[in-house]
């Protein structure tokens, strides 16, 4: 129970990873917060947090992470709801069904994977570090991606660009922030299967691309959310105090940064 007395926030909540992220520091002792844009999916995610939480608080608000404006009144309701926030997981994005193929791609599909990945994530560290300067401290872990760190036949450029991009941010931020005890690092997934979304893209790999990717994983093996999920943990903990600017590639050994 590390994390116990802490409020934790995870923006795409409502999603496959955002789930496991959110069980797994509940476990830990956190009250937890979700951002997502999907209602039903929040409210789902939130009644089943309660349930099988009940010791713990769990609230889940509507936020579009690509609005200021939005993630700020989110921000507001959530200390106003729990206090504080002492931990932000920026989780939002992904590739948003967009095409894969650079000649498919439209200027609307490049600005919704930077808009919700990148702007998205730098919105929220806009909106929570005043408050943990505030509070004398906190962490952030932001999501990035195997495919910001090397090419991936899974998504395309978009997506590449916005995780390498929060592969920067995460970097500048943790400098800037870092003589207010606030601690900023990143972790880069590799492949994981925790969603409708992700499901589709790896089934629409044909079997020798599908072969061909698992041959390159030392492992051998897709990662699950709750592995990805210990690795939040351990970086939102007691045991991450000396770590900041760091970027966790969570990929089994496909890529070695």
């Amino acid at each position: 129970m590390e994390l116990t007395g802490k409020v934790a926030l995870i923006t795409g909540g409502a999603g496959g990873l955002g789930r496991a992220f959110a069980r797994t520091l509940v476990e830990a002792g956190a009250d937890i917060c979700l951002f997502d844009v999907d209602q039903s999916a929040l409210d789902e995610a939130t009644a089943a947090l309660a349930q099988t939480h009940k010791h713990r608080r769990c609230v889940g608000l509507t936020a579009d992470v690509r609005s200021p404006a939005a993630v700020q009144q989110a921000v507001t309701e959530a200390v106003t709801a729990l206090g504080s926030i002492d931990i932000l997981i920026n989780n939002a994005g992904g590739s948003l069904h967009t095409p894969k193929a650079l000649l498919e791609i439209t200027e609307a599909d490049w600005d919704l994977v930077l808009d919700v990945n990148l702007k998205g994530t730098f919105n929220c560290c806009q909106a929570v570090i005043p408050l943990m300067r505030d509070r004398g401290g906190g962490r952030i872990i932001n999501l990035s991606s195997i495919g910001g760190r090397t090419a991936s036949i899974v998504t395309g450029v978009p997506y590449a660009a916005a995780k390498a991009g929060i592969i920067g941010l995460t970097r500048r931020l943790a400098k800037e922030a870092g003589p207010w005890g606030i601690n900023v690092n990143a972790i880069a997934p590799g492949t994981v299967l925790s969603g409708e979304r992700m499901v589709r893209l790896w089934q629409e790999l044909s079997p020798a691309e599908q072969q061909q990717t698992l041959e390159t994983i030392p492992l051998g093996r897709l990662s699950t959310p709750e592995e990805q999920a210990e690795v939040v943990r351990f970086l939102a903990g007691p045991g991450a105090v000396y770590i900041t600017g760091a970027v966790i590639d969570t990929n089994g050994g496909r890529f070695m940064g």
